[in-house]
């Protein structure tokens, strides 16, 4: 009895913060939770502050040792990306201009195999800090079954270019460029996998196009909008504190390939997820999309409402859905996966046994054969 204190892989990662639903501390009567919250909390306080006096002191020697006249784009030279074919991704590259009436976006990459006449469609979206690299393995097993697989970099990941202030990334940027894409590209009859962040991104765009969307997989990701109860919000925000005061504090100097380490990837393979980000000047984007997260009422009231929105349109959607989420990864057996499966009670769910949050890495054939046999079925009926 009393509070029991769980930590398992979940909290070593860092979406895992806002995805579980206070999982990671569980209390069998709720005044034993507050009794330990509240208190934590309030110990938490000094030691965040304590966090952003080193983090403006270090922002200060940053900028001190910043050159001056520094490239608002940053484009990764291609000699960091050498070697990658040894590690499986040996796809030919894409690169496309994006404009949106006055705007003009950076150059974004993507990958784009299969038949380039199949009407058959999947386009896969990754998340944080991941790119196109995630999905090699998926992308040459759907290939190889006839369908046309297209996996983007989002600006500031991957191959594609990289602002190089944190300011200019924003929810509405990689929507923008998601939907800019989907319309330059003239994709239609769309397989939309989403991962991770690549979830509300990916969510929130089929609402404005859903006529080009034939179908949903969905793999380990959230739609963060806040809407559960007082208390799991606190156990929320404790856990979050830990990644928000570490990206506080790093900012663009954050270890990727130590963070990555702790998702079960080896050494060689992690050096294909970091390529991207020859220094730390590459990483404003990976440094930003953690702080998007709407933890409190009043923060990224954007976000908060475009998920809102999102999920109010989801829960009409009535085409077909396959829920993919890993057992042992940030949400697969927790609000998460039970919100998905709420708005999409017709939905098909196929629980993935191990391979953690980046499963795509260790069960990219498995995740492959599901999705194959979901939409020959759905096919099939039409």
């Amino acid at each position: 009895d009393g509070i029991i204190r769980r930590f398992s892989f979940n909290t070593r990662w860092p979406f895992s913060i806002f995805a579980e639903s206070g999982k990671a501390v569980v209390s069998t009567q709720s005044t034993g939770k507050k009794r330990f919250i509240v208190p934590v909390l309030i110990l938490m306080f000094p030691i965040v502050l304590s966090l952003a006096v080193i983090r403006h002191a270090a922002s200060f020697l940053f900028r001190a040792l910043k050159p001056k006249n520094y490239p608002p784009v940053l484009r990764t030279p291609e000699e960091s990306f050498a070697g990658l074919h040894s590690l499986g991704y040996t796809f030919t590259p894409n690169f496309v201009e994006l404009c949106g009436g006055n705007l003009h976006l950076p150059r974004v990459h993507y990958v784009d195999e299969g038949p380039p006449n199949s009407d058959r469609v999947i386009l896969l979206i990754h998340g944080e800090p991941t790119w196109s690299f995630l999905y090699r393995f998926m992308i040459k097993s759907l290939a190889s079954n006839g369908y046309r697989v297209i996996a983007l970099d989002f600006i500031g990941f991957g191959k594609s270019d990289k602002y190089s202030s944190l300011d200019m990334y924003t929810h509405d940027l990689h929507t923008l460029t998601l939907r800019l894409f989907i319309e330059h590209m003239k994709l239609s009859k769309i397989t939309l996998v989403v991962h991770d962040w690549g979830g509300p991104v990916g969510l929130s765009v089929v609402k404005e196009v859903p006529n080009l969307i034939d179908s949903l997989c969905i793999l380990n990701t959230v739609l963060p909008c806040r809407d559960d109860t007082v208390l799991k919000h606190l156990v929320n925000m404790f856990h979050f504190l830990t990644w928000s005061a570490v990206i506080f504090v790093c900012q663009t100097h954050l270890p990727l390939g130590y963070l990555l380490g702790y998702a079960s990837i080896d050494s060689k393979t992690r050096r294909g997820y970091t390529a991207p980000f020859p220094n730390y000047r590459y990483k404003a984007g990976v440094a930003r999309w953690p702080q998007l997260v709407p933890m409190l009422p009043w923060s990224n009231k954007r976000i908060i409402e475009d998920m809102r929105s999102t999920k109010r349109f989801l829960r009409t959607w009535e085409k077909p859905v396959l829920l993919l989420f890993s057992d042992d990864g940030i949400s697969g057996s927790g609000a998460s996966k039970e919100l998905f499966k709420s708005l999409f009670p017709h939905g098909e769910d196929i629980p993935i046994k191990g391979g953690g949050h980046l499963y795509q890495e260790f069960k990219g054939e498995e995740l492959s054969e599901h999705l194959t046999r979901f939409l020959r079925k759905h096919s099939a009926v039409k």
